[in-house]
């Protein structure tokens, strides 16, 4: 089914392209819309296998595959499309394959703004600053506090170079369902880089769900970036999860990477996540605490390997995890 997909949309991309591409007369003397784009393809996949109690745990994951077709419309107007196809949150055996991006976007006069099916201002910034998306997602999205991807509407202004604002109005629920409620989630957020080498960020939403109690998250974010070495750091909070009372849960994460020579890089990253009251209110069972630590080896632009071990301590069990990885990224 997956192959079916992707060569379908293999086939439609193609097809966009050379269509699009020709020298048309226009039907009743209008212009002709030139549309200039070209596909994308991303794949993460790991080797990994468990080290001493835990030696029974390894095998082979292709955790997923990005297709699609990214395109120009008109110099201040674009857009794409993209099929995500991933492991699903029950970790069956067969990849889940859904429509990830279906958005258009304009962009003029400091104004960015983005409709559709479309990716999520949330945690993007941490995400780019982390960069390993291929071997761990960033924190709010690892333990879903939020969405890459919603149907709705974002809007970024940019006031300076140095600073930009942004809000969001979205279904709340992410892209792999359908909101038919009437329920939404609304957000904003302010980005400041008051020198080069440092970014900060502060934002925040509420969601509500089915009128009962909003779901609230905040998140903050420091970053410091040179020549020789980045640091990230960042803050979450989200209140009444899915609406219900008191179960607030909340975290930070530490990342870092090292440029050692032209195709090396080392890096590492810490993550505490806890809830409210988890001796007396244990509704949240991921609480842990997580690090990872490897070297990254990129022997050309669209690939990037990385062997690297992670430790993970679940707060509520009390046992400890540690693994080893070799991860590949593919980006073209």
């Amino acid at each position: 089914m997956t192959k079916k997909i992707i060569l379908i949309c293999l086939c439609i991309c193609t097809s966009v392209s050379f269509c699009f591409g020709q020298d048309e007369e226009t039907e009743n003397g209008l212009p002709e819309l030139k549309i200039t784009g070209s596909p994308v393809i991303t794949v993460f996949a790991n080797y990994h296998a468990g080290i001493g109690s835990h030696n029974e745990v390894s095998g082979f994951e292709l955790t997923r595959a990005y297709l699609g077709y990214q395109f120009n419309l008109l110099p201040t107007v674009s857009g794409k499309v993209f099929v995500d196809a991933g492991i699903p949150p029950s970790e069956s055996a067969s990849h889940e394959v859904m429509l990830k991006n279906a958005m258009l976007c304009w962009k003029d006069y400091g104004f960015t703004v983005n409709a559709g099916l479309i990716s999520l201002l949330e945690f993007n910034l941490q995400e780019d600053f982390w960069n390993y998306r291929y071997i761990i997602a960033s924190f709010q999205d690892l333990y879903k506090m939020g969405s890459s991807a919603d149907l709705g509407i974002t809007a970024q202004y940019q006031f300076a170079p140095w600073i930009s604002a942004d809000l969001s109005f979205t279904n709340g629920e992410g892209y792999r369902r359908i909101n038919r409620d009437n329920n939404y989630r609304y957000g904003a957020g302010i980005t400041v880089s008051p020198l080069s080498c440092f970014t900060f960020r502060i934002y925040g939403d509420f969601y509500n769900v089915d009128y009962v109690k909003d779901q609230r998250t905040i998140s903050l974010f420091a970053g410091y970036k040179c020549k020789v070495f980045s640091l990230g750091t960042e803050y979450n909070y989200q209140s009444d999860v899915k609406g219900t009372s008191g179960n607030d849960y909340y975290g930070y994460s530490i990342y870092t990477n090292i440029p050692l020579a032209k195709k090396w890089n080392l890096f590492g990253r810490y993550d505490n996540i806890n809830s409210k009251d988890i001796e007396q209110n244990a509704w949240y069972m991921d609480a842990r605490h997580t690090a990872i630590g490897g070297f990254e080896f990129h022997p050309f632009k669209q690939l990037r390997i990385a062997p690297n071990y992670k430790y993970s301590y679940n707060a509520l069990s009390g046992s400890p995890f540690h693994e080893i990885y070799l991860n590949a990224g593919f980006k073209w």
